[in-house]
């Protein structure tokens, strides 16, 4: 019979592929494939959003659940001693965590509430406008956070890879 041990690092990086795998699909693939074959950059924003929010709530969980078995192999180890590739990995986890968060929780929402103004939508609003200028640069910034959340995310890999050693 497996270990706890054994049991919280294949949780741990269960989580942490189902996350970070996630992030480089949505990325890689669907975002692509959404904004190339939609009607509209409108409409693929709004299909890629409702994508986005539902796939965090999944990464929020992973998030839990690789902290949870981060405390689980700690309490199965017969030593104190914390790895510094061990630490450093759920430190990496907290910050995807905190990113996914912060994108969600302040940016996605002021990009729906500048949405909400824009009847029409962003294309049916002129380039100088105040708003569309906000909704660009929060996009960029959106975007930014999801990638960087996947570095993060392949970088918390390779260190349980190197762990594992």
């Amino acid at each position: 019979m497996p270990s706890l041990l054994t049991i919280s690092a294949i949780i741990e990086v269960v989580a942490l592929a189902l996350w970070t795998g996630g992030l480089a699909v949505l990325t890689t693939i669907v975002a692509p494939a959404i904004f190339q074959s939609s009607p509209s950059r409108e409409s693929a924003g709004r299909m890629f959003g409702l994508i986005l929010s539902r796939f965090h709530r999944l990464g929020w969980g992973c998030g839990i659940v690789l902290l949870t078995a981060g405390v689980l192999r700690y309490a199965a180890r017969n030593e104190e001693e914390v790895y510094p590739a061990e630490f450093t990995r759920y430190l990496l986890g907290l910050l995807m965590l905190g990113l996914s968060l912060y994108g969600r929780v302040v940016i996605d929402r002021r990009l729906e509430k500048l949405r909400g103004e824009m009847p029409g939508g962003i294309d049916h609003v002129p380039p100088e406008d105040p708003r569309r200028i906000e909704f660009r640069r929060l996009h960029g910034q959106s975007s930014a956070l999801i990638v960087f959340t996947l570095l993060v995310g392949l970088a918390a890999v390779v260190l349980f890879g190197l762990e594992a050693r």
